[in-house]
């Protein structure tokens, strides 16, 4: 299930901060496998909260939403867990997409020797539940994106039957059965 765009661990390019020798990780496999590295995050995570994923009312694309036209994701930036083509497969597939707003990020990585890396801006980095499920800082379960709710709503389904109207004669036929 996927559920954001940048829902990442440890930066992929961290410096020998530790010459190599700093944690088994660095040690046997090398500066990329290093353990030592802590995020600094923006926010600080409060006790999760169990919920579920609602969409935010009103419906309204956030300025920097992955599903706008003109979002790093969709223009292939580097750094981003999804393009253009992974999003439109989640819209059509109905995965489940997270809004970002309010979600941790770490903005800086720091290691024990006192090296620091910037974090990447779509990092985010959100407990997740037993579902998978992201929670936002203040501990409440993440947003569903308005933008994937948006695209969503706006695909046609050939698979669904015409909807009738409620209260409509034939509604009330194919759905009441006929008192006897």
């Amino acid at each position: 299930m996927q559920l954001g765009c940048g829902l990442e661990g440890q930066p992929p390019d961290l410096p020998d901060a530790g010459e190599g020798a700093c944690c088994i990780g660095a040690a046997i496999y090398g500066k990329d496998r290093c353990t030592c590295w802590e995020p600094a995050y923006d926010l600080e995570q409060q006790p999760v909260m169990p919920g579920v994923m609602m969409p935010r009312i009103p419906a309204r694309m956030c300025g920097d939403c992955a599903f706008r036209p003109d979002s790093p994701e969709r223009r292939g930036e580097p750094g981003h867990a999804a393009d253009a083509d992974a999003l439109d497969e989640m819209v059509t597939a109905g995965e489940p997409f997270a809004c970002h707003q309010g979600i941790r990020r770490p903005v800086r990585w720091v290691h024990p020797s006192g090296a620091e890396i910037p974090g990447h801006p779509a990092a985010y980095s959100p407990p997740l539940d037993e579902f998978g499920i992201p929670y936002k800082a203040d501990g409440t379960p993440a947003d569903l994106c308005s933008g994937w709710l948006l695209r969503r709503a706006s695909r046609p389904c050939p698979s669904r039957a015409p909807r009738r109207a409620w209260g409509s004669r034939a509604w009330r036929s194919a759905a009441v059965p006929a008192a006897g």
